[in-house]
């Protein structure tokens, strides 16, 4: 289910309701409670199935041919419909009467090994019959029969939680089993569209589970460091086993090894990739005795398939979830009113922003860039950088924005990247959860900054190659990593030089300056006749350290901090700021076109002033200071922006040649323009216009929305729901990091 579709605002809703209402507990109304609860759960799984045969329990099925009836349509009371109520509801009363009898004994370390056992057999089962059944040609014939009897399973779990969430002792079992089934289903919509075996996906994610559950107890529980050593292996191997069987195989057999076997064109699985190292870093975390590994799979499992952060992350550690789901947070208003406000955030940058970049310049030029010009080809550059970043982070702003609707906290996944004056600053700006995992599993496992300096650069940039390995099965990703890795080398030896002295700073610059022109002309004297990728690596090794000195040079010192206070003008310059958004908005459907670019940089000026006015003045020759401080960095942060727009053309670009296309394009020079239309320009601006906003002025628009009351938080969002329909694209773009 994708977070842009129609249907997750009614799934988070139903979710939030559902979650807040197994939090009330009490005997006061408990069946009414129960009842609308059930029909909650009936509205998630509607969400998956699509098919109102599909419901076992009476209390949707009725209500649903009420509907029925009333639209003038036959509401069909057979009795094969009746029959199959008195089984829904008798199974759904067997699941209420275990949660509230026998929470107590489902939540202890005992009782959640019978259900890991439980699992385990279920999913053999399952296995067993799904193996038959294709070999015979027969699945889509078992899948029907599986289909129309899954909602009993989802009324038994459910019913669980449910009758849990009724005995103030076993309400927080309740309320994980809720998350649980809402969690599933949430994956299994996604799963439950693709061919054959594919639906079945959720059933090997759960098989995935259960093996790193046992394994993260055996690990702990065994005094061996052979043995204990030998268990994460086996966690790695399974984990890995699978991603690199889906997402590699074609890759490795056909690509590097090039052995005469066909291709197997696998669909690969939403999230695989962030879910394989959520669970890595579990067992990992255990080995390391950094994590005591947990007794209950309910929670193990939830912690995996946790909805809001399932498909595209951010990459939460166990350590950072599981006491949350141990201890389920209280629900916040305040939390949840800052959470809906990232929610529409987010979906402003993918549906308003991401989406038009893409089908208005990016897709094009990357498509055939021989069809355009270098200024517009450049253009596409910039907007897929805008684009890739805009759409991850929405992703990320919308995960984050619903865990904080239901109290849990996740951590931050990005932080304005294209602000960075250099390229270790943004890899720590960048898809935190990723950057961070690597460093911890992955650079320190091979030795991190420990030994030679030698060491420090080859781990730096085998850490960052394996990186591009992860994005994708393409020798373009490999070389996106290692244009990042060798980078970070390079930038990191320089940064080292700096420190040492900061006076080297200018004499560094000034060598490897004139290293690069020496290498410019020699280039066009010596390598004119080399094939086109050695001449780019060439220019690459003498063009670079030009660039990480200046970037090391420029970004040192940092710039300090200075404390914010509220005034009277700067809150004048933030309405007025909001006077100029609306009235961007209003000039995109009645104003010329050439008001538009104005308004936007009326409103990202005002909002900027109004943090400098909050900030103060300070003495004068602070002032100066600072104001050189910050033209070093500017111009810093657009030799690192460059950089990593160079090293965008491969992530994105499909092959070799296409990447290579796009730069021959650049190269010519040529500066026609008539595909930068006034919505490419536009989009741009105002992609840009945000990552660069004023963060005071940000934070003022999150909290005066907080201070609303109910009702104007309402008009708000219905507001903004209408200007995101108006915004929206025709087509629907898929996020970009589904594909990872």
């Amino acid at each position: 289910m994708l977070f842009s579709s129609p249907d997750y605002p009614l799934f988070l809703i139903a979710v939030f309701f559902l979650y807040a209402l197994a939090r009330w507990g009490g005997p006061r109304l408990a069946w009414a409670r129960i009842a609308v609860m059930v029909l909650l759960g009936d509205v998630i799984f509607m969400l998956v199935a699509k098919d109102p045969a599909a419901l076992w329990d009476p209390i949707g099925g009725v209500l649903l041919r009420l509907v029925i009836a009333g639209d003038g349509r036959d509401p069909g009371w057979s009795p094969e419909v009746i029959g199959q109520w008195i089984a829904g509801a008798g199974v759904l009363f067997g699941g209420l009467a275990l949660g509230r009898r026998a929470g107590g004994w489902i939540g202890s370390a005992h009782g959640q090994r019978w259900i890991a056992r439980a699992i385990v057999a279920v999913l053999a089962a399952l296995g067993v019959t799904v193996l038959a059944s294709w070999r015979d040609g027969t699945l889509d014939a078992t899948t029907a029969l599986i289909v129309e009897h899954g909602h009993l399973l989802v009324l038994f779990v459910l019913g669980t939680g449910l009758g849990a969430s009724t005995v103030d002792a076993f309400r927080p079992l309740g309320r994980v089993v809720i998350l649980f089934v809402a969690s599933a289903l949430f994956y299994h919509a996604w799963a439950a569209a693709m061919p054959g075996p594919y639906r079945y996906l959720l059933g090997l994610l759960l098989a995935t589970i259960v093996l790193d559950y046992y394994l993260g107890r055996w690990i702990e529980d065994s005094r061996s460091p052979a043995r204990r050593k030998a268990l994460v292996v086996i966690s790695l191997c399974s984990n890995l086993g699978i991603l690199v069987f889906f997402k590699y195989a074609d890759f490795f057999t056909q690509d590097v090894l090039h052995l005469p076997v066909r291709r197997l064109d696998l669909i690969l699985p939403a999230g695989i990739s962030f879910h394989t190292f959520q669970s890595l870093s579990y067992t990992i975390d255990v080995y390391r005795k950094q994590l005591r590994a947990t007794r209950s799979v309910i929670q193990f499992a939830t912690f995996v398939l946790f909805f809001p952060q399932l498909v595209a992350g951010p990459i939460v550690r166990a350590q950072d979830l599981l006491p949350q789901l141990d201890d389920p947070p209280a629900l916040e208003l305040e939390a949840a009113t800052a959470g809906l406000f990232r929610i529409v955030v987010g979906l402003f940058k993918k549906v308003a922003l991401a989406d038009a970049l893409a089908l208005s310049i990016v897709d094009r030029v990357f498509e055939a860039p021989e069809r355009f010009s270098a200024l517009e080809v450049l253009a596409g550059v910039y907007g897929y950088a805008l684009q890739i970043y805009l759409d991850f982070s929405a992703y990320s702003d919308i995960a984050i924005g619903s865990a904080q609707v239901l109290g849990f906290t996740l951590p931050e996944n990005f932080a304005t990247p294209y602000r960075s004056a250099n390229l270790q600053e943004f890899w720590r700006r960048w898809h935190i959860s990723l950057s961070t995992w690597l460093r911890d599993y992955l650079y320190i496992t091979l030795g991190g900054n420990h030994g030679a300096p030698w060491r420090t650069y080859l781990n730096l940039f085998l850490t960052m190659v394996l990186g591009g390995l992860w994005h994708g099965a393409s020798w373009a990703f490999i070389v996106w990593g290692a244009l990042h890795g060798a980078g970070l080398a390079v930038t990191r030896y320089f940064q080292r030089a700096v420190a040492r002295d900061g006076a080297r700073g200018p004499r560094l610059f000034a060598a490897c300056a004139a290293l690069a022109i020496a290498g410019g002309l020699a280039h066009r004297a010596l390598f004119a006749e080399l094939g086109t990728w050695p001449q780019l690596v060439i220019a690459w090794l003498y063009l670079t350290p030009v660039w990480a000195v200046a970037t090391a040079w420029l970004s040192s010192p940092p710039l300090p901090a200075l404390p914010a206070v509220r005034t009277p003008i700067g809150d004048a310059l933030r309405f007025a700021m909001c006077a100029a958004g609306l009235g961007f908005l209003a000039a995109l459907a009645r104003a010329p076109r050439w008001t538009w670019i104005p308004l936007v940089a009326l409103t990202w000026a005002l909002g900027l002033a109004a943090d400098v006015v909050d900030r103060g003045r300070g003495p004068e020759p602070a002032i100066a200071a600072r104001l050189g401080a910050y033209a070093r960095r500017a111009i810093a942060v657009v030799l690192v922006f460059q950089y990593v727009c160079l090293a965008w053309i491969f992530f994105r670009a499909s092959s070799f040649d296409n990447a290579l296309g796009v730069l021959r394009q650049l190269a010519t020079g040529e500066t026609d323009h008539a595909n930068l239309v006034p919505l490419v320009t536009c989009a741009l601006a105002v992609g840009f216009a945000c990552h660069f906003f004023a963060d005071g002025s940000f934070r003022w628009l999150r909290d005066r929305f907080v201070a609303l009351p109910a009702w104007a938080q309402g008009a708000a969002l219905a507001a903004a729901a209408l200007v995101l329909r108006e915004l929206g694209q025709a087509k629907l773009v898929p996020f970009i990091y589904f594909q990872f």
